[in-house]
């Protein structure tokens, strides 16, 4: 059997049709224009997506790993998705006495659109950088450490099992001497 791989399904000599009889691609786009209007209009959070540059951020030839001043990024794209913020961390510089105290920003959970990637011209990759605006002044960065990508089959991610739609990315709190946008 002859197996050929298509974006989004699985094409075989005796296609298995049985996806299509009840959801077809005029239901899959219809699904996508909710899913859209409802992110864009009802969630309407957006973030800031600083994507590194591979081609021109200069890398160890040893070790594949870049120093802080040699990485470049690409524009930064703004996205428009759903994120969710968790609670604030407490945290000691000293353990024992518990002196100096200070919290940071939890870890950050973002879902956004693949056809919100295709339309922008963007990725999200493992190491980039995403920025959220707290207030218009202030803005915290996240470095992303779990792009999605993964999750692309399970059926959370897909609309009835059939075609992915969207991709849950996880990110970590970096601290200004890291990244400054």
């Amino acid at each position: 059997m002859a197996i050929e791989f298509d974006r989004y399904e699985l094409r075989r000599k005796n296609p298995i049709k049985r996806n299509n009889k009840f959801f077809g691609s005029e239901d899959f786009n219809t699904e996508m224009d909710f899913a859209r209007e409802y992110m864009e209009q009802d969630a309407n959070q957006t973030i800031v997506l600083y994507q590194v540059d591979l081609q021109k951020t200069k890398v160890n030839d040893i070790y594949k790993e870049a120093q802080k001043s040699e990485i470049r990024f690409k524009p930064p794209v703004e996205l428009t998705c759903v994120y969710q913020i968790e609670e604030a961390e407490n945290k000691a510089y000293n353990q024992q006495s518990s002196k100096g105290m200070y919290a940071k920003p939890g870890k950050l959970t973002f879902s956004v659109l693949n056809l919100e990637l295709e339309q922008k011209h963007c990725d999200i990759n493992r190491g980039d950088y995403i920025g959220i605006d707290i207030t218009p002044e202030y803005r915290i960065f996240f470095t992303v450490t779990n792009d999605g990508r993964m999750n692309t089959t399970s059926n959370k991610n897909t609309i009835y099992g059939k075609m992915p739609y969207f991709r849950e990315c996880i990110g970590a709190y970096v601290d200004t001497n890291e990244f400054q946008g």
